[in-house]
């Protein structure tokens, strides 16, 4: 996702040249543009890539080879509705309900907007509220689930990455320290972006510190 490019790049193992495959390098909300992206995932069995295009509050789904997208969460302006988003950032997409994912975050929360459905359902957070106790978040950036269901946010302002277990509202504070920013091994700062390999062992964006964190499982 390159964002301030307004596109999103491809580049081919061994590459040193990046191809563009959604967006045209400038700002717009038409079909064929992003605005800020920021998220991707990736359904493989579909060849469908969706971009959470951030500055135009919405969700994009692009077929391979196909240069205008199609809206398929959110585009229907900024705010707290269950028809909008409010600045989506990482997203996921879960093959199991055949729905995405979304960190939505000047919402403060994570919701699950369904690719056949008009609106979201809460996952995580409390909407339009900011906090820092362990039902709340506040502007998450990014979000991953595990085999089984569980949510991991990076809950960015609070320095903090929150692991909700499948169906709970309450998060356990997984790597960071709530609302404190540092650099040593146990703080972050700002984490903009997480993942998980095979083993569920945690990578972390930790934006402010410019580095890459590994959590071993919890």
């Amino acid at each position: 996702a390159d964002r301030y490019n307004n596109r999103v790049q491809l580049w081919f193992n061994g590459n040193t040249t990046g191809t563009t495959i959604a967006g045209t390098g400038v700002s717009g909300s038409a079909l064929n543009q992003l605005h800020y992206p920021t998220g991707l995932a990736y359904d493989s069995n579909s060849s469908i890539l969706y971009i959470a295009d951030y500055s135009n509050d919405r969700v994009m789904r692009y077929v391979s080879g196909v240069l205008n997208g199609t809206v398929v969460a959110g585009g229907n302006g900024f705010g707290t509705n269950y028809t909008q988003l409010w600045r989506p950032a990482g997203l996921y997409f879960d093959s199991f309900s055949n729905s995405l994912i979304i960190a939505s975050t000047n919402v403060h929360a994570i919701v699950q907007w369904p690719l056949d459905a008009s609106n979201w359902a809460l996952t995580a957070g409390c909407v339009g509220i900011s906090g820092h106790n362990a039902t709340l978040l506040s502007y998450p950036q990014d979000v991953t689930l595990d085999p089984m269901g569980n949510v991991y946010v990076a809950d960015t302002n609070n320095h903090r990455i929150q692991l909700f277990m499948n169906g709970q509202t309450e998060a356990v504070t997984i790597a960071g320290t709530t609302s404190i920013s540092g650099n040593n091994d146990t703080l972050l700062n700002g984490p903009f972006g997480i993942t998980l390999d095979n083993q569920l062992n945690l990578y972390v964006a930790d934006t402010g510190n410019h580095r890459i964190q590994q959590f071993l499982r919890y």
